[in-house]
């Protein structure tokens, strides 16, 4: 979950310079601010389990990979690949919750949500709603982005 962040993470940042409507780059950039906060959320975690903290260079390296095999599209192509690129980390996260220990049960459960809240940002961009897209996302932020 943590490498899948920073992946995140990586993809969000290099996607910063890809539109130029405000509000777009607003959108971006509030998913880039969900990614590092829950970077940083994850790590105590992580440490207790005696885990890496470690940001494994090909997380990122392929966060912006994927971000260049994005650039030219649409932010309608966008919203329609990111849509689809989620549902694979939900069931990986839905599996890995499923086995978490009940310590951290509440944590494994945070991120399902994570991903899912990205979804349905995408799905409601794709139906027209770009006034409620960001809700869900908004509501898991501990600093929430001003917006334009």
């Amino acid at each position: 979950m943590y490498q899948g962040e920073i992946l995140g993470e990586a993809l969000f940042d290099r996607m910063l310079a890809f539109y130029e409507d405000p509000n777009h780059n607003h959108k971006i950039a509030t998913m880039l601010q969900l990614e590092s906060e829950t970077v940083t959320r994850l790590r105590p975690a992580l440490m207790e389990l005696g885990l890496d903290l470690s940001e494994a260079e090909k997380s990122r390296t392929a966060g912006i990979k994927w971000a260049d095999s994005l650039r030219g599209l649409s932010w309608n192509e966008f919203m329609v690949s990111l849509r689809d690129a989620l549902q694979p980390y939900i069931d990986h996260y839905s599996e890995i919750t499923a086995q978490a220990p009940p310590r951290f049960a509440a944590i494994a459960e945070s991120m399902v949500l994570h991903e899912k809240s990205l979804k349905r940002f995408a799905e409601l961009e794709i139906a027209g709603d770009s006034e409620h897209s960001l809700d869900d996302i908004i509501t898991q932020l501990h600093h929430p982005l001003p917006k334009p």
